[in-house]
């Protein structure tokens, strides 16, 4: 008998490992000032089957190797340490930035696409909280729900994906500075 997708020795199979909020360039080791614009890469590892994070200038973009597929990008400012608090509206767009980015960049592998998938529906419910995207129709609890972009009046599918306490967890390593 196979595993099926919800079985808890496959999720645990698919651990998150990524770094919060870098300091320094995951390139040339710098460090990030306050002001400068920092690029962030969430990736499928090929080699290592986890995702990946890096933070870049984005003068640095052309000459770093990612080791895997990009699932999405987000853009933030650097604060100063005194002023680590962001903006609620920088966070917004961070992650509406990633969310549709997610949709850009079509991953090719199963285990990319199933990353994507579940970082999609994990930003859909957030962004519906915050009333940037509101459901259409009836609330699915498969397949997929269709939502509407309230700013731009575009709809979109999101894969309706299972999310666990545990992968919450390691989703906000991943993605904590734009977790609403």
């Amino acid at each position: 008998m196979g595993r099926g997708p919800h079985d808890p020795v496959k999720k645990r199979a698919m651990e998150w490992q990524i770094k919060t909020i870098a300091r320094k360039s995951s390139l040339s080791g710098a460090a990030f000032h306050p002001g400068e614009t920092v690029v962030c890469l969430v990736y499928k590892d090929a080699g290592a089957g986890e995702l990946g994070r890096a933070d870049l200038l984005p003068v640095e973009l052309e000459r770093f190797d990612l080791p895997g597929e990009v699932l999405g990008r987000w853009t933030r400012v650097v604060k100063d340490p005194d002023e680590e608090a962001q903006s609620a509206r920088e966070t917004m767009a961070s992650a509406e930035d990633f969310f549709f980015s997610l949709y850009e960049s079509e991953a090719d592998s199963p285990e990319a696409r199933e990353s994507a998938d579940m970082l999609k529906h994990l930003l859909s419910l957030m962004l519906e909280r915050k009333r940037v995207l509101r459901p259409v129709g009836d609330r699915r609890t498969e397949g997929a729900q269709t939502y509407l972009h309230v700013k731009s009046k575009g709809t979109l599918e999101v894969p309706i994906v299972q999310i666990s306490a545990e992968l919450m967890r390691s989703i906000e390593d991943t993605i904590g500075d734009i977790m609403l």
